[in-house]
């Protein structure tokens, strides 16, 4: 599915009857997508919190009861009014695998491998940071996912997309393609310089001269790492005089200077690009109709002050579209020890350089565990367990409990809610749970109004039952080759919601069908409108019948789901359904 086609859908929601909504391009921009975390209505505001209990290996916990936990909304203890427990199972064998072991074309299905058609219910991003990863860091977390991808299920998909924008390949279960885009993975800096330079000048060397105190001393005269002053300009200015063999050493300080005016600019231009490229991703990835996860593979990167914002907007547009962010440290077990390639010049400004190499290294895993912390995702670092640590945070985790509540008093303005689990247990268990929710909006406009609900109902990984509607699908082959796909919405007129407006029963039904390949990409999507205006006789000769709404595609043979939303206009009524067809 391409970002621009399910923005198509959302801005044609209100169109004319039958209106058919075309594909686009991929990789085009989408100026809109759903903007809530998918609501189920059951009489009131149910929210539904995911939680996964882990023990000190890291292990989900089981076995635990709606007592057990606790659960607080704005810190207020919240009654949990549905509880349920989700045990993952294996889908069987995984698609891509099977496809692997026949002698066919490279991602190609024959009749003999081919897997039964699962519906995709998990969408897994694998998102390398080239911009930020050195090639040994890319290279072993790249393996790792190479061998993390052929453990999919049939409900899952995989994604590669990279924070440089230069290897992207969508959602797919081929592992030939994503054989092909993980090979050709490689670091992408977009403006640092890669080699050393003269003087030496890291992101977070450049943003403590320039920002921070300008005392140098006499760099003429020994000194030490904790010698009053700003380090960083120290071993600058120590290093500049020996690589340029100044014979003016009063000139070096202002030489430090403007290298680290030039690497500060480059380091927030690559910081901007990476904050903005994860922003588009979690973006697109709330457009699977499905359990949404990234997996954030990078060393970690500095944010200054001022890109805090742009931090807190992707962790936001995460929480409001419900997708979980998960990163692992790429540098495994981190090592401050000199590079082989780089020339040691003066070893007091080495020795500050490690230093501030040390400090650097923590102030990079800042922003991973503020983006997992704030989506209810996890961080795994300090490992050299590759698999182990996929198998973690790209895994769906054995046991997942379900806490339902209905906030008392919510107000339908769209603010954020901070949510907080607990338990009661005494075992020291790590609690997973989601960091909040947005209230559902409210909007003046009706059609907007019908627009948003319907966009929640598209989008959200289950299905919204309701006795009045049930959906079936039919195909017919044409001599062409390719088929005809009918979509029967059977609607029960006996138990719609009908009002007397001049002596007659009214309604109006908003029916959306989309069809979307056995990956989750988008084919095509119709919508119908239906108005109903019935005498008292036309109600009673219908209760039995009902009414049938037709939506017809024309589709080549293949493996499709179709997701069916119904509403009418007061919103009393709304159901979606997905179902899956195979076009032989």
């Amino acid at each position: 599915m391409t970002l621009r086609s399910w923005s198509i859908l959302a801005l044609c929601l209100g169109l004319c009857q039958n209106t058919a909504i075309a594909g686009a391009p991929p990789g085009a921009e989408h100026p809109l997508l759903p903007s809530e975390a998918p609501t189920f209505k059951s009489g009131v505001n149910l929210i539904l919190v995911p939680v996964v209990v882990r023990d000190d290996r890291g292990l989900s916990v089981g076995g635990l009861r709606r007592e057990d936990f606790a659960l607080f909304d704005e810190g207020k203890k919240q009654e949990i009014s549905k509880f349920g427990v989700e045990v993952f199972e294996r889908a069987g064998v995984s698609q891509i695998a099977a496809a692997s072991t026949e002698s066919a074309a490279p991602g190609a299905l024959t009749e003999k491998s081919r897997a039964p058609f699962v519906r995709p219910t998990r969408y897994v991003a694998y998102v390398f940071d080239d911009v930020n990863m050195t090639f040994r860091d890319l290279a072993w977390v790249r393996d790792g996912a190479e061998r993390n991808v052929r453990t999919l299920d049939l409900a899952a998909r995989a994604a590669v997309f990279t924070t440089s924008g230069r290897t992207t390949l969508e959602f797919t279960d081929n592992r030939e393609k994503l054989h092909e885009a993980l090979s050709k993975l490689r670091p992408n800096p977009l403006a640092r310089e890669t080699a050393q330079t003269c003087p030496t000048m890291t992101y977070y060397m450049a943003n403590m001269i320039v920002n921070g105190p300008q005392e140098v001393g006499d760099p003429t005269k020994p000194t030490t790492p904790t010698a009053p002053g700003n380090p960083a300009l120290v071993a600058a200015t120590r290093d500049v005089i020996v690589c340029r063999q100044l014979p003016d050493k009063k000139e070096a300080p202002e030489m430090a200077r403007a290298a680290a005016r030039q690497a500060l600019a480059a380091g927030d231009y690559e910081t901007e690009v990476t904050l903005s490229t994860l922003k588009q991703i979690v973006r697109h990835m709330g457009a699977m109709p499905g359990q949404r996860t990234v997996v954030l593979l990078s060393p970690g990167f500095l944010t200054a002050p001022e890109f805090l914002p742009a931090m807190n907007d992707v962790i936001n547009f995460a929480t409001r579209l419900n997708v979980t962010v998960n990163a692992l440290d790429a540098r495994g077990l981190y090592t401050d020890a000199l590079e082989i390639d780089k020339q040691e010049r003066d070893p007091i400004a080495t020795q500050i350089e490690q230093q501030l190499a040390r400090f650097s290294a923590v102030e990079e895993r800042q922003p991973l565990a503020a983006v997992t912390e704030g989506t209810g995702g996890r961080l795994i670092e300090r490992t050299n367990d590759i698999d182990t640590g996929l198998k973690q945070i790209a895994s769906p985790p054995e046991c997942v409990y379900m806490l339902g509540f209905s906030p008392r008093d919510l107000r339908p303005d769209g603010s954020f809610h901070p949510l907080k689990v607990t338990l009661a247990t005494k075992q020291k268990y790590t609690v997973q749970a989601r960091r909040g929710y947005f209230a559902t909006r409210m909007f003046s406009d009706p059609q907007e109004q019908e627009k948003e609900e319907i966009q929640q109902a598209l989008f959200a990984p289950d299905d919204i039952h309701d006795p009045a509607v049930e959906t079936r699908t039919e195909y017919f082959k044409s001599p062409d080759g390719n088929a005809e796909l009918d979509v029967l919405t059977h609607l029960d007129t006996h138990l719609l919601r009908l009002q007397k407006t001049g002596g007659r029963n009214a309604n109006n039904l908003a029916v959306v069908v989309c069809v979307l390949d056995h990956n989750g990409a988008w084919v095509d999507g119709k919508r119908n409108t239906v108005t109903l205006r019935l005498l008292d006789a036309t109600v009673e000769r219908m209760k039995g019948p009902g009414m049938t709404v037709k939506t017809i595609f024309h589709v080549p043979p293949g493996q499709y789901a179709v997701r069916t939303v119904v509403r009418d206009a007061s919103g009393d009524l709304m159901s979606a359904e997905s179902s899956l067809v195979e076009v032989p």
